[in-house]
């Protein structure tokens, strides 16, 4: 019974750890604010920075 408890919580704590080492690093804000201007600039208008506040 121990064993299969340990072996039960071994599994968990796996399995938690997983989804931590698979995802994505996090944009910071510039890089989100600098993809925002390039898909706003794809139509041929720049938008003044400015004007992003």
């Amino acid at each position: 019974m121990k064993k299969t408890l340990t072996l039960l919580l071994t599994v968990l704590t796996l399995a938690a750890s997983v989804p931590g080492l698979t995802s994505c690093a996090r944009r910071t804000p510039q890089q989100k604010k600098t993809a925002s201007y390039k898909r706003k600039a794809r139509g041929g208008h720049v938008p003044c920075p400015c004007d992003s506040h």
